[in-house]
């Protein structure tokens, strides 16, 4: 029953989110008893999974640790999308527990949703291309972006160049649609947008665009199949695909172990330090390793001549040298 319980009151905190209830609503939500309530609040709050945080007036509020600053609930919540990219992630989640902090990801069908959750503080990080931060950065987000990521990775699968394309939203994969059209001197093409990889794949395969630019290990996937493949990195050499963005709002102390424990899982990387089956925990099994290094590189260090390249090709309103200064200046 104490079980049944303590299940119930996750689940009403859940729904909640953020703003959290008083212990008064929950027991009210809950339907059990105000000692029975007290009794496993206290033992949900022994073990960090909760935290009573000032309410209105004299009142508190129980709100799940994973909503609050990880300064006082100890859990950092990293969004991002399904890319085998990401092999520093067990690294990056070993040394933010070295800190004290518990680390849930929270998975988005693609990165403008992922960005935007940060931007509304729904996660307190997110792993996302330079790209769209820098976008949202430009129309207001308060986030900002620790130097260093992932290099390289996005590639154009066609039948035919200068038609419909298909890409994921203000992405890498966008810069790559058009950077790779301006090169080769085809003019801009005409860009649909997917919100998924998965709808996107299946819309190119069916014919209804000439084009799609998409990531590892999609990109390689098709490639199989039989479609022909282009790499960005064959016009602009090395570049910044997805790198670590905070919520300007997360407390100091925080925002500096969680980019030392950035630099040192990209540190690990860089020197072959890889954990086995390193994407599991986001869907993606048996992960061919050697293939994922040779579509990307890493560094720690921030190098403003890749980033010059790409925007030598693709600079504009919204994205430019300015904006994606104005993001990586601490």
């Amino acid at each position: 029953m104490e079980l049944e319980v303590r299940e119930k009151i996750l689940r009403i905190l859940e729904e909640a989110g953020r703003s959290g209830l008083s212990q008064g609503e929950l027991v009210i939500e809950a339907g059990y008893s105000k000692s029975w309530v007290s009794e496993v609040l206290r033992e949900l709050e022994k073990k960090g999974l909760i935290a009573r945080v000032p309410g209105p007036g004299k009142t508190k509020r129980v709100v799940l640790s994973k909503y609050l600053d990880p300064s006082i609930g100890r859990t950092i919540r990293v969004g991002l999308v399904r890319a085998s990219e990401y092999i520093y992630l067990p690294n990056f989640i070993k040394y933010l527990k070295t800190y004290g902090y518990e680390v849930e990801i929270v998975l988005f069908e693609n990165v403008s949703e992922a960005t935007s959750a940060l931007a509304r503080a729904d996660v307190h990080v997110s792993i996302t291309p330079l790209y769209t931060q820098a976008v949202y950065r430009a129309l207001g987000a308060s986030i900002k972006t620790y130097s260093g990521g992932a290099l390289r990775g996005a590639s154009l699968i066609y039948r035919n160049f200068g038609g419909k394309t298909l890409s994921s939203r203000a992405s890498t994969m966008e810069i790559a649609a058009i950077a790779i059209h301006r090169a080769l001197h085809y003019g801009d093409p005409e860009i649909l947008y997917y919100d998924e990889p998965e709808s996107g794949i299946k819309a190119f395969i069916r014919g209804s665009a000439d084009a799609i630019a998409i990531w590892e290990p999609y990109a390689s996937e098709l490639e199989k199949m039989g479609f022909r493949r282009v790499r960005l990195a064959e016009y602009v050499g090395s570049y910044y695909c997805c790198t670590l963005a905070r919520h300007e709002n997360l407390n100091y102390e925080v925002s500096q172990k969680i980019g030392d424990a950035w630099e040192r899982a990209l540190k690990d990387v860089r020197s072959g330090v890889i954990t086995q089956n390193p994407l599991q925990a986001i869907g993606i099994e048996n992960l061919p390793m050697e293939k994922t290094l040779k579509e990307y590189e890493y560094t720690e260090e921030l190098i403003w001549d890749y980033i010059k390249k790409v925007l030598s090709y693709v600079s504009g309103f919204l994205l430019n040298l300015t904006t994606i200064r104005e993001l990586l200046k601490n």
